[in-house]
């Protein structure tokens, strides 16, 4: 059976948007076998059931720490749902899973008639679940609505560690008060990183909480020694999901010093190269995947971006990527847009530089 070798990186399953979610019955077994810590799902609603696919990831995997990454509006399941969901996947892979959440967007939140997302909604939805865990019988009145008797019947040894992507210093403040571990988003640069962590320190000081304790996670795209074709799928594509939503990528520009206004001509383009949106469409499913299309658009990033917020080249050129995000503060790092196939030569790489105190960590990514 192979043991963990790299309890410091995560990789997300699936990533963006699964046209053949069965991948995912490869991607899990090869990313054990390179040793990785954790496995991250993000949920989407027509291919990506979080419910099933941390199912099936727990079925292939006895030795890695599995992260739904993230729920995202939670307020489409009631509390006992999500609390349920977490003690099972607790209980099935003996504590190695996390439960990683997200503010949600109000497009979602309308188009379901579910209650839009605040931080409010979100304290009062984490400790209900946190009191679930810890066996009490809940009687809430308040803004998630009435719920005069919740019990799960049972009482956890280990309740399942939270985990927030914050988009912002409010919500890394509110997730550090809060939570017990973040996940900063994709792009994230080790200057926007360091002020992240600090906003989420502050906040578990303001709490009370030993800010040691909260797990710093970080989103890290990469493509290293790929063929162009995938390097262009990878993290092209990715970030012209990302630029398709001003608010959150403009905020993620304002973090990083990028300059805002360049990010709203890349929308410009893109629209012009992707048309109309398909009617019913689901995230990124209807921007382009053409290769001549990403090629275009390529060029139109800054490489500054790319260099800033991702890891792109050879392992050599990726390693300082990964050395300097440890450096700045983070506990570990989450791959997105590559998948396990393509992260052997990196591994190496770092294998050879890996701090033995890394050792110690352990593989559930909120413990």
């Amino acid at each position: 059976m192979t043991t963990v070798q790299f309890p410091e990186f995560g990789i997300y399953a699936l990533p963006g948007h699964a046209l053949t979610p069965k991948d995912i019955y490869h991607e899990v077994p090869r990313a054990e076998a390179l040793g990785l810590g954790s496995v991250w799902i993000a949920e989407r609603p027509n291919t990506k059931d979080i419910g099933v696919m941390s199912g099936i990831a727990a079925g292939l995997t006895r030795n890695m720490g599995i992260a739904s990454g993230l729920v995202t509006n939670l307020t489409l399941r009631h509390p006992l749902t999500v609390a349920g969901y977490a003690s099972t996947m607790m209980t099935v892979t003996d504590n190695r899973f996390a439960l990683g959440i997200g503010r949600g967007v109000n497009p979602l939140s309308d188009a379901t008639g579910t209650l839009r997302i605040n931080l409010k909604v979100l304290e009062d939805y984490i400790d209900i679940l946190r009191r679930l865990w810890r066996g009490e019988t809940v009687s809430y009145d308040g803004v998630l609505g009435k719920m005069p008797k919740l019990s799960l019947g049972m009482k956890l040894d280990v309740p399942p560690p939270v985990i927030m992507g914050p988009l912002g210093p409010k919500t890394a403040y509110f997730a550090g008060r809060v939570c017990d571990g973040v996940v900063l988003n994709s792009l994230t640069s080790v200057r926007a990183l360091r002020e992240f962590i600090k906003h989420v320190r502050r906040g578990a000081e303001d709490a009370g909480r030993d800010p040691a304790s909260i797990k710093i996670w970080t989103i890290l795209m990469t493509a290293c020694e790929v063929p162009e074709e995938v390097m262009l799928q990878t993290i092209i594509r990715r970030m012209n999901t990302y630029v398709l939503f001003p608010p959150s990528f403009n905020l993620t520009c304002e973090m990083n010093g990028w300059d805002v206004a360049t990010s709203a001509e890349i929308r410009r383009k893109l629209a012009e190269i992707d048309g109309a949106p398909k009617a019913g469409a689901i995230g990124d499913e209807h921007t382009s995947r053409e290769l001549s299309d990403l090629r275009k658009m390529k060029e139109l990033y800054p490489a500054q971006w790319i260099r800033e917020g991702c890891a792109v080249g050879s392992a050599a050129e990726c390693l300082p990527c990964i050395q300097e995000r440890f450096d700045a503060g983070a506990d570990g790092i989450l791959f997105h847009g590559t998948t396990p196939d393509h992260l052997a030569p990196l591994l190496e790489a770092w294998r050879k530089v890996r701090p033995a105190a890394f050792n110690n960590k352990k593989v559930n990514p909120g413990l």
